[in-house]
């Protein structure tokens, strides 16, 4: 009963808090989740309670990210850009919150979808895990070389994945000269938080600072709540179609095993061929919208369970970033050896504590979605700054950095972070190949050496 009740605690707790950051716009997957899922880690709670907190942020997240999506065409994390042009065509239909009703209800009900899909995928997959074992070097380079080529910047992410490689390692040679063990967080933090990084550095720069001054405040439209949508709680069932959350269905039974692919990238491609083949702009707005709510969610879950119950590593976009304290928070979680999650539960508990996640953090966010959007939304922008948001998540991960490594830890960070967020801002080698390319640079550094 006690681990129960902490599970949901934790798991309500991180809806209350994902909700709101979902509302922010702007907000980044892993630079919000990763940080304050490793403190919940490294404060010790049972395994159980970690599982059921991240499977509720991630609900929760991807169910609000869609407010300011819907309500401004602002997205509101990075998995929600791919509505942003479905949104705008609402908006001009006059019906952005038939938008978030539907995207609210397809998202909960594509994170419903992907658990015992995802975890019956991970069962079959789970034999192979010995096999692959020896060769994780290499099959870590070999994905970041086919998620850099996936990426815009195409061949130029492939070569930058050697340079990259050289500086991870070159930080692992001082820290371990200095402190005698090498590092994981001040190295994986500053690769999150290496796009505000680079942004902060922008000002710094005179001739960039002069191009991004503005001289008045952003004005935003929020469209109007419809009267007869007042003091009402909207039933799931009849808000979507029945081909609409057939074809959401479809997609996110998909996408939950599809954990190599790019979770924004498997959004875009699976919303625009099960969507937007729908005769009529309505139709096809609103069933593309449905589609691409219910494979963000899906996506999000397949990421992470098939590597963490089939392998316990690390081996898709949601699991080096968002979800990598669940596989690496050393001293308490490593995947060299294999001491995380993926050991300390079990296939029930997956499912268990999976769908007391999704319920608590659903109980939250789909309320605050459904009924209280514009109201919220309003209250965000009103009085919430980005700059405070980002802020904040600045000073958490110098706090972490500072608690793996002391100074050194934060002067690692900053300068992982530099590196890797011109690289992101310019140049397109984004984050994702960048968590790929740390996973797999001690073997590309060994192999040139």
């Amino acid at each position: 009963m006690t681990l129960i009740l902490q599970c949901v605690g934790l798991a309500v707790l991180g809806g209350i808090i994902f909700s709101i950051i979902g509302i922010i716009p702007g907000t980044d997957e892993t630079a919000t989740m990763a940080p304050l899922t490793l403190i919940i880690v490294l404060l010790g709670f049972p395994p159980e309670a970690v599982f059921c907190w991240f499977i509720a942020i991630a609900v929760s997240m991807h169910i609000t990210h869609i407010v300011p999506t819907a309500m401004a065409a602002l997205p509101g994390s990075t998995m929600s850009v791919p509505m942003v042009n479905n949104c705008i065509v609402s908006k001009k239909l006059g019906v952005p919150h038939v938008a978030l009703k539907k995207m609210a209800t397809c998202s909960l009900m594509g994170g419903i979808i992907a658990l015992p899909i995802s975890i019956l995928f991970a069962t079959i997959l789970s034999p192979f895990g010995t096999m692959i074992q020896p060769y994780i070097g290499l099959i870590f380079t070999i994905a970041a070389l086919l998620l850099a080529y996936m990426s815009s910047a195409k061949f130029g992410a492939m070569l930058a994945l050697l340079p990259f490689a050289f500086l991870i390692q070159g930080a692992q040679y001082i820290a371990n000269a200095s402190l005698g063990s090498s590092l994981f967080v001040s190295i994986f933090m500053g690769i999150t938080i290496g796009p505000m990084i680079a942004e902060i550095f922008n000002v710094f720069i005179p001739s960039i600072k002069e191009k991004q001054l503005r001289s008045e405040k952003s004005k935003v439209w929020l469209a109007a709540d419809m009267e007869n949508d007042k003091g009402k709680f909207p039933n799931p069932f009849k808000i979507v179609t029945k081909e609409q959350a057939g074809r959401a269905a479809c997609g996110a039974a998909i996408s939950a095993c599809t954990f190599t692919f790019s979770p924004v990238g498997m959004t875009v491609m699976l919303g625009e061929l099960l969507g937007s083949k729908k005769k009529g702009l309505y139709d096809s707005t609103m069933t593309s919208l449905c589609v691409k709510s219910a494979v963000s969610n899906a996506t999000y879950i397949g990421e992470l369970l098939i590597p963490l119950v089939a392998f316990g590593l690390p081996l898709s976009p949601v699991a080096l970033g968002p979800a990598a304290p669940l596989f690496n928070a050393p001293p308490r979680f490593s995947s060299d050896p294999i001491n995380n999650i993926h050991s300390l539960l079990n296939i029930p508990d997956f499912l268990i504590f999976g769908f007391l996640g999704i319920v608590c953090g659903a109980s939250i966010a789909y309320i605050l979605s459904v009924k209280y959007a514009r109201k919220w939304t309003e209250v965000i922008f009103r009085g919430i700054s980005h700059e405070a948001l980002i802020g904040s998540f600045l000073g958490l991960i110098c706090m972490l950095a500072f608690y793996e490594a002391g100074i050194l830890g934060i002067c690692i960070a900053i300068t992982v972070g530099l590196f890797g967020g011109i690289m992101h801002n310019i140049f397109g080698v984004h984050t994702g190949i960048q968590f790929m390319a740390y996973y797999a640079s001690a073997w590309i550094v060994g192999l040139v050496i």
